[in-house]
């Protein structure tokens, strides 16, 4: 399996199950270079000898993992996973010849009569319907199309004995269809074409004494074929696999597909690691938000807490208050012209007006108590000093 990140816990596993060598070369990770990263993070690996002991049926005892170490600490080896001097390298790889005729695959049947000729004088590449899901994508001029279609009959007789399904869709952001193929339920695009080439065209007399006169001259530099083809991965890969494949001095894009078909392969496996980072990230980021939405109710809660604490402590004040103007009132000589029947009405008319005002007496004073009590008091010090704002 080709690793890109492992817990320390995973990587102390691996060493311990397979020799070094084996593990450098599944990696794409030099031997000497996998040895030190173990060293670096104080992983235990076996002593030169252990797997020759091993075999002979020695009882070795295995160095356990220090107590102290982050087990499920992550560790990137994209780093040590092909330089660029590696990535430069070109192994010539093709694929077998397709075991099917070009007319038994769907997406090639008819792969030929798609293609039409340049729709303007200076295009030079052939052209597809842009709705037409029943055919892959080919851009290519007239001179490589027959190859390139050989390219992909090739190309799709592989995946199909790999099992990997092929389609034409249109990309969220383009406007043009792509090719996809499904790896391991994993969607990677894959586009091939021809390079283009700058070059300026011939122009006409009429042209030339427009640019003369500092004017634009439509087309002056056109893309041509060059001739190469190109097949590119539109998709994650670990650090030092080629994405990009084309023909150049040494080696033919035909004598490249087998590695284009292995980059696919690990395309795949890196793209399912990137998916669960994201998710593991998008869950961390979803737990932060809710942290920090909890904590703003709590604060709300708590300004509304101390807003009613504070209003009821003045209407208690104001219920004192009334109980002094009723005391005042009874004291003052306009109330002796009242009958004593009266006095007491009005006394006990102005009794309940306060129990109703004082939270001392009705069942508001209940609604300060019914609130979390957990709350810490940096929560109640964020409300104050938004209060006090």
């Amino acid at each position: 399996m080709y690793a890109t990140k492992l817990t320390i816990a995973e990587l102390y596993e691996a060493v311990w199950q397979k020799p070094l060598k084996t593990l450098a070369e599944n990696w794409h990770i030099d031997p000497h270079a996998l040895s030190q990263l173990c060293d670096k993070h104080d992983i235990p690996r076996p002593h030169n000898g252990y797997w020759t002991q091993k075999a002979v049926g020695k009882n070795i005892s295995i160095k356990p993992l220090p107590d102290n170490l982050p087990t499920s600490r992550f560790i990137d080896l994209s780093s040590l996973q092909g330089s660029k001097r590696e990535k430069s390298k070109l192994k010539v790889c093709p694929l077998p010849s397709p075991r099917k005729s070009l007319g038994r695959y769907p997406l090639l049947k008819g792969i030929k009569q798609s293609l039409t000729k340049p729709r303007h004088e200076y295009d030079y590449i052939m052209t597809q319907q842009f709705d037409d899901t029943s055919i892959l994508r080919l851009d290519v001029s007239s001179e490589q199309r027959d190859r390139a279609i050989d390219i992909l009959h090739s190309l799709i007789s592989v995946f199909d004995v790999n099992g990997w399904n092929v389609k034409v869709d249109r990309h969220h952001y383009e406007k043009r269809l792509t090719n996809i193929v499904i790896v391991d339920d994993v969607e990677l695009r894959f586009r091939l074409r021809e390079r283009l080439k700058q070059k300026k065209r011939e122009l006409t007399d009429k042209e030339k004494v427009e640019k003369n006169h500092n004017r634009w001259v439509w087309k002056e530099n056109i893309l041509v074929p060059s001739g190469v083809l190109q097949l590119t991965i539109d998709a994650p890969l670990p650090q030092g696999m080629k994405s990009l494949f084309e023909d150049n001095t040494k080696i033919t894009l035909e004598n490249q597909l087998g590695t284009f078909v292995e980059n696919l392969r690990h395309s795949a496996e890196h793209s399912k690691v990137l998916e669960e980072e994201r998710k593991i990230q998008e869950q961390k980021w979803n737990e932060e938000r809710e942290r920090k939405e909890k904590l703003e109710r709590a604060i709300k809660s708590e300004q509304e807490r101390v807003q009613l604490f504070l209003g009821m402590f003045a209407k208690w004040q104001r219920a004192n208050e009334c109980r002094e103007f009723i005391n005042e009132v009874i004291s003052s000589e306009l109330v002796k012209e009242l009958s004593p029947e009266e006095l007491e009405h009005w006394k006990a008319w102005s009794r309940r007006v306060i129990d109703k005002l004082d939270p001392l007496i009705n069942s508001d004073l209940k609604l300060l108590f019914n609130q979390d009590k957990d709350l810490d008091n940096s929560i109640l010090k964020e409300a104050l000093n938004r209060l006090a704002e």
